[in-house]
């Protein structure tokens, strides 16, 4: 049991019933609260934060109906508030006790951690297409759509090995892989449909890497990706968070809505590996065409789209690396931030 907190009751409704009623309408107000409520009581704090943020939100954003509402709107404001203060003790403990007091930390990181804890405020941004990462932004870092792939010494090694490459990626797709939709439902965080895509197979993906760790039935079946990914590439590591390296299918006829990524400290790439016509890609307000064999390599924090008008199956390689600008001192500080988050309960 969590200490020190504002009463919370124990839900009216089960977990299971909860589910089901949230799955029928994910803005189902009494199915969210005992979500919350109930999280709670499991000690799960991250995924009771989650809902009682998002209740205060929606009754914000349509008003409260009546004084049942207005008030689950202020005991959710309330919980949001305590979460948010047990959350940054339990930040700032964490980067104290890995030797990253204020003293060692770099100025970028502590700006970033300040904006994560809302002490300061972001700077604007003046342009129609801005960095807009999801979770964490990292300040000071040059405004990138597309990176220039000659600035990184590993592209050309990848690309020399496209040949076996593409042959082992197409035997993937022949082989009907066990492909899985990238935006996956979880029932323990409020839902909504991303853009019509959650559990949508038209987007799906292979993981050969993902939660910090090799997905080893999936590496089996494509050796020689895996391999190159390993020998070529500095991947970005933040343990559970980064890398992932994978295979996105695009199906006949499919899109990606315009999303953005979860944080900028970080660039994707991806190597496509089997591109139809009429495919595209935009990042901000550039579109390109992938072409086989060669890498593109830009900032997912900017607003990004994809699509395949063709009637065949589109496969990229993706993984992910540091930003260059960054320096050593700055990936640690940044991995032990996230190490922070994801221990958090």
């Amino acid at each position: 049991m969590m200490q020190g907190h504002p009463p919370v009751p124990v839900p009216a409704i089960s977990d299971a019933e909860a589910d089901a009623r949230l799955q029928s309408n994910h803005f189902d107000l009494e199915a969210m609260l005992a979500k919350a409520d109930g999280r709670f009581h499991a000690g799960d704090g991250k995924a009771a934060a989650s809902f009682y943020r998002a209740i205060a939100r929606l009754i914000q954003q349509r008003g409260a109906g009546n004084r049942t509402e207005a008030d689950a709107a202020e005991r959710c404001a309330r919980m949001s508030a305590w979460f948010d203060a047990r959350f940054r003790d339990h930040l700032l403990a964490s980067l104290d006790t890995a030797g990253f007091s204020p003293a060692n930390r770099h100025p970028r990181f502590q700006k970033s951690l300040e904006m994560m804890l809302g002490e300061r405020e972001r700077p604007p941004e003046y342009r129609q297409f801005p960095q807009t990462p999801l979770v964490h932004y990292y300040p000071e870092l040059p405004y990138v759509q597309f990176a220039d792939p000659a600035n990184f010494d590993w592209v050309s090694k990848l690309e020399a090995e496209f040949p076996a490459l593409r042959d082992e990626a197409v035997a993937l797709l022949e082989g009907h892989a066990d492909f899985r939709p990238y935006v996956k439902r979880d029932l323990q965080r409020p839902q909504g449909d991303v853009h019509g895509m959650l559990e949508n197979p038209d987007w799906s993906t292979l993981f050969l890497w993902e939660n910090g760790a090799a997905v080893e039935d999936h590496v089996v079946l494509c050796p020689k990706l895996f391999d190159a990914v390993m020998r070529h590439i500095p991947l970005c590591h933040i343990g559970r968070r980064a890398p992932s390296v994978m295979l996105s299918l695009l199906r006949p006829g499919a899109r990606i809505p315009p999303h953005t990524g979860m944080i900028n400290c970080r660039y994707i790439c991806h190597l496509p590996l089997v591109v139809p016509p009429d495919c595209g890609f935009r990042v901000g307000d550039r579109t390109i065409e992938w072409q086989e064999g060669k890498v593109i390599i830009f900032d997912d924090t900017v607003q990004h789209e994809a699509w395949n008008n063709s009637d065949r199956n589109r496969l990229v390689l993706i993984f992910d690396i540091w930003r260059p600008e960054l320096d050593e001192s700055e990936h640690a500080q940044i991995t032990t931030l996230f190490h922070a988050v994801d221990s958090y309960s």
